[in-house]
């Protein structure tokens, strides 16, 4: 990537990202020309949310007749003459055989139901290939340059807020909060059973282990009220979740990675294991869609050492 492992960029790509809408009957029909499995099939193992679902993909639609599949193709660039184009050779070459690949999905709860977006990102040499849906229907075919991967990867984190289902009263936190992994998992099993009672237990027998601060290397620790106010908002208020799954070929064989984030009202908020003085801690810090990238860049330069 041209993200180093800081999270500094330190190239970008000139040439635009091609994008194109594709009914999976047509990606189906690009994969069997080629005499290649359909990409499809990988994006599509699950069963998809229900229409109406976000940006990526776009609304659903109505599978094109087989005859007019092919018109489809051409207009897009992906076919000519009944055979692959060469950009279509590319894309489907570093989707079957990738040096990196990155498997998102998001789930939003919005003020109209639930979105569902999963986006599939492979990168092979100085070439990636995206495909993305919101319904299982409409798929989203993209690829570019690598310098352009880290905006691919920003724009799938990317949500409006205005569009949340509407949360109980939220009051924002720090910057970074560290707290244990047991404390977070416990109070948010008794914030679903409408238990404020054992949240104050857990709370009060877990004291001065939360820290909180602006930055990871600047937490002081946290007050009891706001630890309890924190843990209940992280369950009650919480609108979305994101995993992204990176695994790649490095020189100990293949390397894998996950990035977790949560939505909060005013934000996405990454969640990352931590050993503090021996302690399962997890650090839930702000982030936004352009950390995306610069996280999955950090995970990726692991495969080289």
């Amino acid at each position: 990537m041209t993200i180093d492992t800081g999270g500094a960029v330190v190239a970008d790509g000139e040439v635009a990202t091609q994008r194109v809408r594709l009914s999976r009957a047509a990606v189906d029909r690009l994969a069997a020309v080629a005499a290649v499995a359909s990409p499809a099939d990988q994006l599509l193992t699950c069963t998809p949310a229900p229409p109406g679902a976000g940006r990526l993909g776009g609304a659903p639609v109505t599978p094109p007749a087989e005859a007019t599949v092919d018109d489809v193709l051409e207009r897009a660039g992906l076919l000519a003459a009944g055979a692959p184009t060469a950009a279509a050779r590319a894309v489907l070459t570093t989707w079957h055989a990738p040096s990196l690949a990155v498997d998102l999905e998001v789930l939003v709860d919005l003020a109209r139901g639930r979105a569902r977006v999963r986006s599939h990102h492979r990168c092979l040499g100085d070439r990636v290939a995206c495909l993305s849906t919101a319904d299982g229907a409409s798929l989203e075919l993209a690829w570019s340059p690598v310098g352009r991967w880290r905006a691919e990867l920003a724009r799938a984190a990317h949500v409006d807020l205005d569009t949340l289902r509407t949360a109980p009263a939220f009051e924002p936190t720090p910057d970074v909060v560290e707290t244990p992994w047991d404390l977070l998992l416990a109070t948010g099993e008794a914030v679903r059973a409408g238990r404020p009672d054992l949240v104050d237990r857990m709370v009060t027998d877990h004291p001065a282990t939360t820290l909180a601060g602006h930055r990871p290397d600047l937490l002081d620790d946290a007050g009891l009220d706001d630890v309890r106010r924190w843990h209940e908002q992280l369950e009650s208020t919480s609108r979305g979740r994101l995993h992204a799954a990176l695994t790649g070929r490095g020189s100990r064989g293949g390397v894998a990675g996950v990035v977790e984030w949560v939505l909060l009202p005013d934000g996405w908020c990454s969640l990352t294991p931590v050993i503090r003085d021996g302690w399962e801690m997890v650090r839930l810090q702000r982030v936004g869609p352009r950390d995306l990238p610069r996280a999955l860049a950090r995970l990726a330069a692991g495969l080289a050492a």
